[in-house]
């Protein structure tokens, strides 16, 4: 069995990219796919990376962290996959469990696991239990750091919505719900397994929803995705709580909550 690490950048993030690298092993591979939007940044590209035989590097002129996985799945050609971003920080044993876990499921399509901080806080609160998966779980937000999938199963049938995430303008975050809605759709074979796999410095965008614009136009933009026109009612709902728990005003969380559902509308 063989797994490739597809670890997306951009601009600056190059120069992290060596710290995401584990020594060579048999059977693993990575894929880096690096976005730049100026010419300059192609100097910062550590030599590490081009010189490795286990490291292909694709570069591209633009932005979009969607789009960034999109073109690094392309690429890819080994039995599993996995995502990764240039703060992430590996582990030998991290990627042991990962194939001693599709070693025992041979049925699975994706399976999920765990990151922390690099002092080792674990990064949500995630559920101490094994569990079979059929869409995000209630209790946390799954991000692409955290999945592993069975790159037959997902490479030519689900991506990454481009309409979503960073380095986008108006929908700043939300592809990973996008990714599992239709993972859902497409009845994928899913589980969750209480197991660490990733260290990162990532913020989590999804806990500013109260203040950025943003991620309020995802929030409307989702419900929008899931529920249809039912997502109307779902943001008047949301907004008219937040309003009355203090965390926000009504009209400006309803408006941007709303101008997601409209893009939606007018993307589809």
């Amino acid at each position: 069995m063989t797994l490739e690490i597809l670890i997306c950048s951009l601009n600056k993030g190059i120069v992290r990219i060596a710290d995401v690298l584990l020594p060579p092993r048999e059977g693993v591979r990575y894929i880096v796919s690096y976005q730049y939007t100026d010419e300059r940044y192609l100097d910062l590209v550590p030599a590490e990376v081009e010189s490795r035989d286990d490291v292909a590097f694709y570069k591209y002129n633009g932005q979009g962290l969607s789009a960034n996985r999109n073109l690094a799945m392309e690429k890819s050609t080994a039995d599993l996959v996995m995502f990764a971003d240039d703060d992430s920080r590996l582990s030998t044993a991290g990627l042991d469990k990962i194939f001693e876990v599709f070693e025992r499921h041979p049925d699975l399509d994706v399976a999920f696991f765990r990151a922390s901080t690099y002092t080792g806080k674990p990064l949500k609160d995630y559920p101490e239990e094994e569990m079979q998966l059929t869409g995000m779980p209630k209790t946390y937000v799954i991000s692409a750091i955290e999945m592993v999938c069975r790159r037959e199963k997902v490479q030519r049938t689900i991506r990454f919505d481009e309409r979503f995430g960073l380095g986008t303008k108006f929908l700043t975050c939300g592809e990973e719900e996008i990714w599992m809605e239709d993972a859902r759709r497409i009845g994928l074979k899913m589980r969750y397994f209480p197991i660490k796999t990733v260290e990162t410095s990532t913020l989590l965008k999804k806990s500013m929803i109260y203040v950025d614009e943003g991620v309020q136009r995802s929030f409307g933009a989702l419900a929008y995705y899931r529920q249809g026109r039912g997502a109307w009612l779902t943001c008047l709902r949301f907004a008219f709580s937040a309003a009355r728990a203090g965390y926000c005003h009504f009209w400006p969380m309803f408006r941007h909550l709303t101008e997601g559902i409209r893009y939606m509308r007018k993307t589809e």
